[in-house]
């Protein structure tokens, strides 16, 4: 039921019957119970010409609440969200490389201080706690003998784990890819599109396949992994196969440039990216090109969002290319294709992390969507 309002922003107890199939009275018991548990929020009654008034509801923005953490290579991110995903509290550090204890220190004391000072507001009503970090952390390669040292500690350590026996809710752990698709499936342009496929352009290309409105994160839960999937580009000796993660990666960007990848955490080094930054574009966007196409013959979506750690106005430019390039391949297919820019750019794994609580403890219960 929740999924459904969720998805359709708003239904009455009608609609709801004429979706599910269910009993009238088995409707209006679930409903009733939902409201009386403040999940539910009672809208004014719509008066139409003929018969009784119907009213509509929708979630409730105060029915439950979640923590989310993200994890980059040069910065960590809280939030405290609401049902709807709107972040009531945001707070983010920098690192110079994020090592466990640092990670975790920060995490316990803004959830600690968020927890004190909204005792009232979400007491009782906290789904859980949410992890985003990409999978490969532990792996980062090209860091010096210091930094080396931090990513020993990442093997060695279960941040999961380490954080679970603190809260009296469950943590969870998912790539940061993954959840930032989750986001735009719940909370964002994506509520109501059915299958589509989700980039998102950060330190590392990760993305997201969504089918049938459920995140599908495969076995290993790494669905989705558009970085690594093989690209055509043209240059002066032919076309060259490289991967999207290659082109398209921050970290490989901000060498590009001579910079730390920091620095590109500042809006005003992509005001000064100049022709670096158009070319950077251009190659991002062929990229995806080929990685659409690919996937749209496999998977026969309709639908990519392009989403990323940087300004609106990169993403839009972005997005503007690649659709471009998709123009010819769009001809030929029978529905249309749509390129579309995410919803939450720099912060989708934060929200995201977020949304994996309310996912597990609110959605309709499929396999496929968050599921251990």
């Amino acid at each position: 039921m929740l999924s459904l309002v969720r998805r359709h922003i708003r239904l009455s107890k009608v609609e709801l019957t004429r979706l599910t199939s269910l009993a009238p009275q088995t409707i209006t018991t679930i409903v009733n119970r939902m409201a009386d548990q403040g999940l539910l929020t009672r809208l004014t009654p719509l008066r139409n010409k003929l018969g009784q008034p119907s009213t509509p509801y929708s979630l409730a923005h105060d029915g439950a609440y979640s923590f989310g953490l993200s994890i980059s290579r040069n910065m960590a991110a809280a939030a405290l969200v609401n049902f709807l995903g709107e972040p009531l509290d945001f707070e983010t550090t920098t690192f110079e490389f994020p090592t466990p204890a640092g990670v975790m220190n920060f995490a316990k004391s803004f959830i600690e201080n968020v927890s004190r000072k909204r005792r009232g507001l979400i007491s009782g009503k906290v789904a859980g706690l949410g992890i985003a970090s990409p999978f490969y952390l532990k792996n980062w390669a090209g860091l010096d003998d210091a930094r080396g040292s931090v990513l020993e500690e990442w093997r060695r350590i279960d941040i999961r784990a380490e954080l679970d026996p603190l809260f009296e809710w469950p943590v969870y752990l998912y790539n940061d890819a993954i959840v930032s698709a989750a986001a735009e499936l719940i909370f964002g342009a994506g509520l109501g599109i059915n299958d589509f496929v989700y980039a998102y352009i950060g330190q590392e290309v990760g993305g997201a396949v969504v089918l049938d409105h459920h995140v599908f994160p495969g076995s290993g839960k790494l669905a989705g992994s558009l970085g690594s999937m093989p690209v055509l580009l043209e240059g002066k000796d032919g076309c060259q196969v490289s991967t999207l993660g290659e082109v398209g990666s921050l970290s490989g960007f901000s060498r590009t440039l001579g910079l730390a990848p920091e620095s590109l955490l500042d809006d005003d080094v992509w005001l000064r990216g100049g022709e670096a930054l158009d070319l950077w574009i251009d190659a991002v966007s062929t990229g995806l090109a080929h990685v659409a196409r690919s996937i749209v013959a496999l998977l026969d979506v309709d639908n990519l969002f392009v989403d990323g750690s940087f300004p609106v106005h990169v993403r839009k430019g972005i997005a503007r290319e690649t659709r471009r390039k998709l123009m010819p391949f769009v001809f030929e297919r029978q529905n249309s294709f749509s390129v579309m820019e995410g919803s939450f750019g720099k912060n989708a794994p934060t929200i995201g992390a977020a949304s994996i609580a309310l996912l597990v403890k609110y959605s309709n219960g499929k396999d496929v969507l968050f599921k251990d």
